[in-house]
């Protein structure tokens, strides 16, 4: 039983329809040829008869057939079988003026009683034998016509002879033929197919954050040319819409800096204003996801990137002394491991230091007092761990899905932080993972593979 996805594929299908359509083509052939004119391949050895005799034939003076050659080498096959094959050169009237022997004369006299000028395939009968004549005009020789009798029963020993065994190779040919025809179809269609594989490769590697990306047209078959184009146009309007969407992010979250500033000014400087702390707070919060939405919005946006060489030994020094008063204000220390030389990058340094930033600040707020936090660089990357209570099994999922928090969560953060590292890192082409390292979280950023 063939599974469903072999039914549906595209090469399967046509590789069982070419080999249907052959098949059919050769048993439609063989009919013709054995059952619906098994006399076809008589006439046509009774042709081959004809020629040789008319090669054979020798002019008289005036030009008419007058004898056959001495030396013929297929004279003595009418003398042996006088009885079974025998012809005679006629004229017009059906007269004999050459016979294959000179007792011969009965049986083609009542082969003469249905003389034609026309080629044709009769029967007569014969001392309750049956034989076949073919009539043909004789070739070179206007008016002249020549006749070859064969008997049924001789015809019957050729065929038993010649024609079972041909049958067999020719059946084993034409397997072997539909064999290396479909094995040739077969490559021929996976050439052909190529193309369009590379394109789906193609088409699954594109994401949000590569819109960019068109599937290639060179060499596709023509019959899927329009899909190719209406997928590509579609990424089009795709990149057009989500290229407004960040920028009226971009846009919102920049114009909406301003007025909480001046409401902040406001409140600090009014006095006895109602719930001041409270209202300070919240405002320093909507701030921060601003902030963050900026960041996350930059972070989608490839075009901004600036590729320099960079060592993460470098970034990851440099935001350890950022956030190293922040490190004092939560009692734990910052120690930045290098474990092997760091290979030389090509990436963009400010939002590599916002990923290590985000995720060392992450560390920072889930360390317990008085323990390390380890930003540990190797050849393949780097790893940030600490040493608290570790990731709940269930919320690894949904680590850096954007606006998650967790809910013991020990800041006020926009869940921002970590969807804005993943996207830094998928951007760059790098892999980020979360996982538990008992006692503690570990969040490895994989620059190679």
């Amino acid at each position: 039983m063939l599974s469903a996805n072999r039914k549906r594929n595209l090469t399967f299908r046509l590789i069982i329809t070419f080999v249907a359509a052959l098949a059919l083509t050769l048993a439609s052939i063989f009919f013709y040829i054995f059952v619906l004119n098994p006399d076809l391949i008589l006439q046509r050895t009774l042709d081959k008869q004809i020629y040789y005799l008319a090669e054979e034939i020798i002019p008289d003076a005036e030009g008419r057939p007058a004898s056959k050659a001495y030396d013929d080498e297929y004279d003595w096959v009418y003398k042996v079988l006088s009885s079974e094959l025998q012809y005679q050169i006629t004229d017009s009237k059906g007269l004999a003026i050459l016979q294959s022997t000179p007792d011969a004369g009965q049986l083609l006299n009542q082969v003469n009683q249905q003389f034609s000028t026309e080629k044709r395939l009769f029967q007569v009968s014969y001392q309750g034998l049956l034989y076949y004549v073919n009539s043909a005009p004789l070739p070179n020789y206007p008016g002249y016509y020549v006749q070859v009798v064969a008997s049924d029963r001789l015809m019957s020993i050729f065929q038993l002879t010649n024609l079972k065994p041909l049958s067999v190779v020719a059946v084993l040919v034409s397997l072997l033929c539909l064999l290396l025809i479909s094995l040739v179809v077969w490559l021929t269609i996976g050439y052909m197919l190529r193309p369009l594989k590379n394109a789906s490769a193609t088409a699954a590697q594109i994401e949000p954050h590569s819109l960019t990306q068109r599937l290639a047209t060179h060499k596709l078959p023509q019959e899927v040319l329009p899909l190719i184009n209406a997928f590509n146009q579609t990424l089009d309007r795709l990149e057009k819409g989500f290229k407004v969407q960040q920028e009226l992010l971009a846009t919102t979250a920049h114009e909406l800096k301003t007025p909480l500033a001046l409401l902040r000014g406001e409140i600090e400087m009014a006095e006895h204003f109602p719930k001041r702390e409270v209202l300070l707070k919240d405002i320093d919060q909507m701030a921060r996801l601003i902030h963050q939405l900026l960041h996350w919005a930059e972070a989608r946006e490839s075009q901004n990137y600036q590729y320099q060489p960079l060592y993460l030994t470098d970034v990851a020094e440099e935001v350890a002394l950022y956030l190293n008063r922040l490190a004092v204000i939560f009692q734990v220390q910052i120690a930045v491991v290098e474990k092997s030389q760091a290979p030389l990058l090509h990436a963009d340094r400010s939002t590599c230091f916002v990923l290590l930033k985000n995720l060392l600040e992450n560390a920072i707020h889930h360390a317990p007092p008085h323990s390390v936090i380890e930003l540990t660089v190797t050849d393949s990357g780097i790893s940030v761990r600490d040493y608290g209570p570790g990731i709940s099994p269930e919320h690894l999922p949904w680590l850096f899905t954007r606006f998650w928090r967790g809910p013991h969560r020990r800041h006020q953060g926009a869940g921002l932080g970590l969807a804005i590292c993943y996207e830094i890192a998928t951007t760059h082409g790098w892999q980020l993972k979360a996982s538990n390292s008992s006692p503690g979280a570990c969040f490895s950023l994989q620059t190679s593979p």
